[in-house]
């Protein structure tokens, strides 16, 4: 049979039963599994191209010493490749190494003591995170009754640490800071006020160190935390012995005492928010209380710094139960291991010193000073 009339029934053939195939219909019908491997494909392919450009970036700015940049992209590398694990790894140590060419000596020399107990990632961490302010005379750093929060590194000058005693109506000095000394120990690891005012003599050089930054560095270097607060109990010892108690702790006998709470805080208007908070009373004086409490953000945590609560508890005396509901006001607040705050409050209207020892005899707890 000739081949060209075979050739030509076959397309009648196909023409008849009306099943035509266009070059794309077959090539869909040869190729089903590899495109389906090209679109699983596609979103790693994506996420390679993305994790590789953020990671020339961090380097491109690492080399510009654009180092507020490249930790943005660093960031963002977290952000959006979390488990390249590696990445982020070398991108921190790419950065860490270019800065530790860029600190300077000089800069930590009068702190040494406390940069050896640093790792390097440490070390750098806590250097950038430090600000530089220059003080004139008699210009404030901080004053008392104000909370900013800041760690103070003295390098150079004179400034006088002092605090107004209202008893007697006069400021009292309690040390003169000069370089290598700090200030501000009690207002950055507890969320309360000043009391003392520091005041430049003579031009001053200081490095300080914001709560905000110091929060964020410990994300990644928390043994930081216990080493800088070592640090500071010994450094504060030369003036620490001579600075006032505050007043709200010195002006009546405290007592332990183990009692649950309820604490609930006054709004901006002076209206009882809903919302409870189970507290833990550890001690109790005719001037106020103290509390523990867990669960509580850092945010929250500065939110109810002197602010108004109401806070109430019973206890037991024979076979009675007794009520306690006082309107105070939050005076400070300290950082503890494991997510607890202690809690120090001021009653607006102090308690009957007979009724508070009758509180601690039957919590059974002795006192106190």
């Amino acid at each position: 049979m000739n081949t060209d009339n075979l050739s030509e029934k076959k397309k009648k053939i196909i023409h008849l039963y009306g099943q035509p195939s266009s070059d794309n219909q077959l090539e869909k019908k040869k190729k089903p599994s590899s495109l389906r491997r090209l679109d699983e494909s596609g979103p790693k392919k994506n996420s390679d191209v993305v994790l590789k450009k953020l990671f020339d970036g961090i380097v491109h700015y690492v080399k510009q010493n654009d180092f507020k940049k490249a930790e943005q992209l660093r960031e963002k590398l977290i952000v959006v490749a979390p488990t390249a694990d590696r990445a982020i790894a070398r991108s921190r140590e790419i950065i860490d190494q270019k800065k530790i060419a860029h600190m300077n000596p000089e800069k930590i020399r009068l702190w040494a003591d406390l940069f050896n107990q640093f790792t390097n990632r440490e070390a750098v961490a806590f250097y950038f995170a430090l600000k530089d302010v220059i003080v004139k005379p008699h210009q404030p750093v901080f004053q008392q009754g104000n909370c900013d929060n800041r760690l103070y590194f003295i390098k150079s000058g004179s400034l006088k640490l002092k605090y107004y005693d209202y008893d007697v109506r006069k400021n009292v000095l309690i040390a003169t800071l000069r370089k290598g000394d700090i200030a501000g120990v009690e207002t950055f690891f507890m969320l309360t006020n000043h009391t003392t005012n520091l005041i430049a003599t003579e031009e001053s050089k200081i490095s300080y160190l914001e709560k905000s930054a110091y929060q964020k560095i410990l994300a990644e270097n928390y043994e930081i935390e216990s080493k800088l607060c070592k640090y500071c109990e010994t450094r504060q010892i030369n003036y620490q012995q001579n600075e006032p108690a505050a007043p709200s702790r010195r002006a009546h006998e405290r007592y332990k005492t183990e009692l649950t709470g309820r604490v609930q805080r006054f709004d901006q208007n002076g209206k009882l928010i809903e919302a409870i908070t189970e507290v833990k009373i550890i001690d109790i004086s005719a001037g106020g209380i103290g509390y523990r409490v867990k669960n509580l953000k850092i945010g929250e945590a500065s939110f109810l710094h002197n602010s108004r609560i109401f806070i109430s508890a019973s206890y037991q005396k024979y076979s009675l139960s007794y009520e306690l509901k006082k309107t105070a006001k939050v005076v400070s607040l300290k950082f503890l291991p494991f997510g607890e705050y202690s809690v120090h409050v001021q009653f607006e209207e102090p308690m009957n010193e007979d009724r508070v020892i009758d509180i601690a005899q039957h919590t059974d707890v002795t006192a106190y000073i």
